[in-house]
């Protein structure tokens, strides 16, 4: 049976650009050497801080060798935004993965469903 993760929004302020940013998490760490993700601190001020706690997992960008097939890089922010979702998607279904949510009805504020290893 595989696994399902919840991929969602979460507002970050800790870019490269110092300004807040919505990013997208998953609610918990995928299996090694598949895609990677980063522990990071939610903001004090948002709401989930005291009920899903202080730290999120950010979900990073595809490898170099895999987003050089889209023009869209932003190596200051080191995650995945709304406007890179699409290639972070088509690279998490290269590993195997399945997205079972129905991205017809997708908004930047709702959250995506993918099974998989």
């Amino acid at each position: 049976m595989s696994n399902i993760y919840r991929i969602f929004p979460q507002l970050w302020s800790q870019g490269g650009c110092f300004q807040a940013q919505t990013v997208y998490a998953i609610d918990r760490q995928p299996p090694p050497n598949t895609f990677q993700t980063q522990c990071s601190t939610r903001q004090y001020d948002d709401p989930a801080y005291w009920y899903e706690g202080n730290n999120f997992q950010r979900i990073l960008p595809p490898p170099a060798d895999f987003s050089q097939q889209c023009c869209f890089q932003s190596p200051s922010w080191n995650a995945v935004t709304w406007r890179s979702l699409p290639l972070w998607l088509s690279y998490v279904k290269s590993l195997g993965y399945t997205v079972t949510t129905d991205l017809s009805t997708l908004t930047p504020f709702t959250s995506i469903y993918i099974s998989g290893p």
